[in-house]
């Protein structure tokens, strides 16, 4: 690795570097910063991302990954997997039960496979895989590896998929989904919009808490996955909406 590398691996303890900022600082053709940065790729130290570049989620310490990647989560994302598999294309939101199905879909996709998404980390669960994955601009959301905001709005509309999969922060059978991030609700509207069927996989942990945003209410979401703790009485809601409800013993 030589000097200008390190570098811009110094550049991005600071957030996303952006190749045309990186060649102004550096003083070198913006085409120099790009091959840079793809030879750090290589070595899985960033991850090309549109304009730039960022730190590859698996430098990250383990709590921002597979800490938080519980059996509890890996058994709705398996039970997610055969119910909807296959598919053509997808859209992967952010969150761990959503990460957890991304490492589901590493494991056993055997077909070419379209993902698109604003998750850096499940974009990186799909490295190397027969999944062709497509990754929005955007600001990093704070403190997390998920790309929010007006550019990520604007990349989702070039789009169409069979299925969108998301999580949520909460849940009520009558009122719908929430988030507890707004720029993120926002986009989760708009990945909505560009797909046939949306599926919401979850804990049942997340029911009956009210977040900040509501991204959905009960009769835009086709599919929900989560574990048989759900409350009979929040499960009827959401089946009298249409919603097809789907629990795991765990």
């Amino acid at each position: 690795m030589h000097q200008r590398q390190q570098q811009l691996l110094e550049m991005m303890r600071h957030g996303m570097v952006e190749i045309k900022r990186a060649a102004a600082s550096l003083g070198v053709a913006e085409m120099t910063v790009r091959r840079d940065l793809q030879a750090l790729a290589e070595q899985r130290l960033v991850m090309m991302v549109k304009g730039g570049a960022v730190v590859h989620p698996s430098r990250y310490e383990p709590e921002h990954s597979e800490r938080n990647l519980t059996a509890a989560k890996y058994a709705l994302a398996e039970a997610l997997y055969k119910r909807i598999m296959p598919v053509d294309s997808l859209y992967l939101s952010t969150g761990f039960t959503v990460l957890a199905f991304a490492n589901v879909l590493a494991r056993r996709s055997i077909r070419p496979l379209t993902v698109i998404t604003n998750s850096l980390s499940a974009a990186a669960a799909l490295f190397r895989t027969p999944c062709k994955v497509m990754l929005l601009g955007g600001e990093l959301r704070a403190n997390s590896l998920d790309l929010v905001g007006p550019m990520a709005e604007k990349d989702i509309d070039l789009f169409h998929v069979d299925m969108v999969v998301s999580g949520c922060d909460g849940v009520c059978g009558q009122r719908g989904f929430y988030s507890s991030d707004l720029n993120l609700s926002r986009l989760e509207r708009k990945t909505m919009a560009i797909a046939d069927k949306v599926a919401i996989v979850t804990e049942s942990s997340k029911f009956g808490k009210k977040k900040l945003a509501n991204f959905a209410l009960p009769h835009e979401v086709d599919l929900l996955v989560t574990d048989d703790a759900l409350p009979a009485a929040e499960k009827d809601a959401l089946e009298r909406a249409g919603v097809e409800v789907t629990t795991v013993a765990l």
